[in-house]
């Protein structure tokens, strides 16, 4: 086969790829979400084994505990997400004053005597983001993402109860032993590096949580507790999510103290734990757990947001990781492991 015919298939397939997953996203992603979820169960149920009170249960009733723990929580965080976001639509109406005391000191710092047509900014802004745009937005966003996860759910519990099977029925499928402990050690690859992955970086997520909770609460900026969780569940997309993240809070300490002052204390002191985590515990302590480079993770956070939205961006690094351990197990693809890697070793 010419080095042409082989670029113009290979581009035929990505393309036939691309629609597959833009067509088939009902069905593909709650799957993904659902493998995905595995090693994170598996990882967390290993774990578990060395509670006391916890070791002498199977393993597959450890899977299955973590799961419903998982389930409660996405409940309760949900409930709570729902309350805060009508709360803070409620109270959005009396920081009104605060924004066009903003608008008039802005003004005057810069010389202007007559207020412009678009005078009562205040107003015209909190009427754009009040409870009747804000909340179904918010409520869409939610169901829209229990129903991936309670489909995600049922599709992990099947998984789980034919893992422990797994290797046995992989022995029977293949023809050569070779091939399958091959494959075998494939999987073992992936759920070593994904589960490791996302274990450490929900580890991370929930310290800088914590850490933004207390900063929050020393500010005294309205709903500490809100904030701080969308800033560990935002932090899961590369890069932009912490940004993305922190801008939320600080313009409520804008319109909540109607300071700009407050508002620079607030960026600069959630921005400093993201900075430190993103420059150097992340890469020092998850870079080389995936072993993806930045250009592959930003590539990837591109692509897979272009495809499957929010979601895509969240699980853009697990998926692109899988990818490149799969490309890096077949001859004739190695080389394009070998391009995404990190150090170049696959």
């Amino acid at each position: 086969m010419s080095k042409l015919a082989l670029v113009t298939y290979s581009f035929a397939l990505l393309l036939m790829v691309g629609w597959l997953l833009t067509a088939g996203q009902a069905v593909l992603l709650p799957i993904l979400v659902a493998v995905i979820a595995v090693y994170i169960l598996t990882t967390a149920a290993e774990v578990l084994a060395d509670v006391p009170g916890f070791g002498r249960l199977p393993r597959t009733a450890r899977r299955l505990l973590v799961l419903l723990a998982i389930l409660a929580a996405f409940m309760v965080l949900a409930s709570f997400i729902t309350a805060s976001a009508t709360a803070i639509s409620a109270a959005l109406p009396q920081y009104a004053a605060n924004l066009d005391k903003l608008q008039h000191d802005f003004l005057t710092y810069l010389g202007v005597d007559e207020v412009p047509s678009w005078a009562n900014l205040g107003e015209s802004l909190l009427d754009l983001i009040d409870a009747t745009t804000l909340m179904p937005a918010m409520l869409a966003t939610i169901s829209n993402g229990g129903t991936l996860i309670v489909s995600a759910a049922l599709y992990a519990v099947f998984i789980l109860t034919e893992l422990d099977r797994l290797p046995e029925k992989t022995l029977m499928a293949m023809r050569e032993p070779e091939d399958a402990e091959r494959t075998l050690e494939l999987a073992r690859k992936i759920n070593d590096k994904i589960g490791g992955y996302l274990a450490a970086k929900t580890l991370v997520n929930v310290i800088l949580g914590l850490v933004s909770y207390a900063i929050l609460l020393m500010l005294g900026i309205a709903h500490p507790a809100f904030w701080a969780i969308l800033i560990g569940l935002l932090n899961y997309i590369p890069y932009i999510g912490s940004i993305i993240a922190v801008f939320f809070p600080v313009t409520i300490s804008l319109i909540q103290f109607g300071s700009f002052g407050h508002a620079a204390l607030a960026l600069v002191t959630l921005m400093t734990p993201q900075m430190i985590i993103g420059y150097y515990v992340e890469p020092k302590y998850l870079g080389h757990s995936v072993n993806l480079s930045p250009f592959s993770v930003l590539l990837a956070l591109a692509l897979w947001t272009e495809l499957w939205g929010m979601t895509g961006a969240i699980l853009a690094v697990p998926l692109t990781a899988m990818v490149m351990i799969i490309l890096a197990e077949i001859p004739t693809t190695r080389w394009l492991a070998v391009l995404m890697s990190q150090n170049g070793k696959v």
